[in-house]
């Protein structure tokens, strides 16, 4: 039984965070979601499927003891390319000239990299970077497989850490063999999202989908933009996507860092006309992998992704392997809270709601019910919904009440989650008549499971699935 005097509005915008060895236990996992959390990320790039399979089972089980819909995404490598295995850490000094290799037998002072098609993909003058950019290589020459490099910017190379080839057309499929077991493995354990990397066209989320429905499920596929070629093609890939990632690292190596702010706020804001969820990702409070508080630049760029009107701010190393998990959490949630009551909040939301634009023909009707729940004295809108179309439109509305979205359907609630101002709550009993029974059996369960309480007045609205429409057609207010 919920204590009514714990239940806290939540905040609109949702927090993603990524699982790893600084937060996958029980407590830590229980804190989390008590902090805030909506969504676990599992980065197929770390760990054994078996050892993700432990974390997706006490992810499950703590949400379910808590009744709270957790969706949980699965993060697929794609064609990450990486360095190979190091016998120790190598100092690289600018100005030195070294050779990458691919060639199993190293020889000399080569340097392995664990990309066979690299000597393929490479030409003399182009650059390499390494490690989030951190390091910058120039090839001179390329020969069978070796590739000869001068160190442009040095620093510490260490083993497995990240290529960047920007401009390059890497000849590797977008989804690897390694890929493809992951989505095996995402269908076997019923996860909530599916996210690919180094997406390059449209083309990638349809094979993706393709591959997931031979295994008999329907999972939706969450687009990450990180490549040049993904922004070119943004609005066909927003199309076929079920959501959209800005994976801030890699894009700013490959497009370069000062095109990055500017595309960002075109990816959210043709997202939301789109009414596909966004999610702004990597390094937002980064150095609080090691401090307990961020930078004011990093609180100012979690400001701002929300400003802009993204759907859920995400947490990476800080949770994965950093030493404040928590904190990092908590600090989101005080960010997204401070700035969602703020004038500035409400005017960009103003701007939103004036300029979202038609996902179909037919949703002026749903567009009328958003504009009308701005205007009634409420505490929430209650969407009962078995499709999730009504609750959607709302969040992308914007509308300036809590959507909670009453849904039989277990794995819609925690899809739902990630959207914007959405309070999923799992009903088993569905009705669309509102009679008084049903409204009362309604009243008891999200009085007893949300912030809500007895004598809140509430706007319901439902479909009739009957009509075979996924339009909005019964609206009623209620006090509960």
């Amino acid at each position: 039984m919920f204590d009514m005097q714990t239940i806290k509005k939540p905040n609109n915008t949702k927090i993603v965070i990524t699982v790893g060895p600084a937060s996958d236990n029980h407590q830590m996992i229980s804190s989390l979601i008590d902090a805030g959390v909506d969504v676990f990320r599992i980065n197929s790039s770390h760990g054994s499927p078996e050892k993700h399979q432990e974390t997706i089972k006490l992810i499950k089980a703590i949400s379910n003891e808590k009744k709270c819909n957790i969706a949980i995404l699965i993060d697929l490598q794609g064609p990450k390319i990486r360095m190979g295995q190091l016998k120790e850490d190598i100092l690289l000094e600018d100005g030195q000239e070294i050779v990458l290799t691919t060639a199993d037998k190293i020889e000399n002072q080569d340097i392995p990299v664990d990309y066979k098609n690299i000597v393929k993909d490479v030409k003399p003058r182009d650059d390499i970077f390494i490690n989030d950019g951190k390091i910058r290589l120039k090839a001179d020459w390329v020969n069978n497989k070796r590739i000869g490099c001068t160190v442009i910017n040095g620093g510490i190379l260490s083993s497995r850490k990240g290529i960047n080839l920007p401009g390059t057309e890497v000849s590797t499929p977008a989804i690897t063999e390694r890929d493809k077991e992951f989505i095996h493995f995402a269908a076997q354990n019923d996860i909530s999202y599916i996210a690919l990397s180094f997406v390059r066209s449209e083309k990638d989320i349809i094979q993706a989908k393709q591959i997931i429905q031979s295994y008999g499920k329907n999972i939706p596929v969450i687009a990450k933009i990180e490549k040049p070629q993904a922004v070119e093609r943004i609005d066909e890939i927003i199309r076929e996507a079920d959501g959209i990632m800005v994976a801030r690292g890699d894009l700013g190596i490959e497009l370069s860092p000062e095109k990055v702010p500017l595309v960002q706020k075109m990816i959210v804001e043709k997202s939301n006309i789109a009414g596909k969820p966004v999610i702004i990702a990597t390094q937002m409070l980064e150095s609080m992998i090691n401090d307990p508080i961020p930078t004011r630049a990093e609180a100012n760029d979690v400001a701002n992704s929300i400003l802009d009107g993204t759907d859920a701010i995400m947490l990476s190393a800080e949770t994965s392997v950093g030493k404040f998990p928590i904190q990092a959490v908590n600090i989101m949630e005080r960010i997204a809270e401070e700035i969602e009551k703020s004038e500035y909040y409400k005017d960009s939301l103003k701007f939103l709601m004036e300029h979202h634009t038609d996902r179909s023909i037919d949703m002026n009707h749903d567009i009328a019910i958003s504009n009308l729940c701005n205007d009634l004295d409420i505490k929430a809108v209650v969407a009962i919904t078995t499709s999730g179309y009504t609750a959607t439109v709302l969040s992308k509305a914007r509308i300036k009440f809590p959507i909670i979205a009453l849904s039989n359907q277990a794995k819609l609630c925690k899809e739902l989650n990630l959207f914007w101002g959405i309070l999923p709550v799992y009903h088993d009993i569905y009705s669309v008549e509102f009679d008084d029974k049903s409204l009362q059996d309604i009243s008891n369960k999200i009085t007893t499971e949300t912030f809500l309480n007895k004598g809140d007045k509430v706007l319901f609205v439902a479909g009739l699935p009957y009509l075979n429409s996924e339009k909005t057609t019964k609206i009623r207010i209620f006090t509960l």
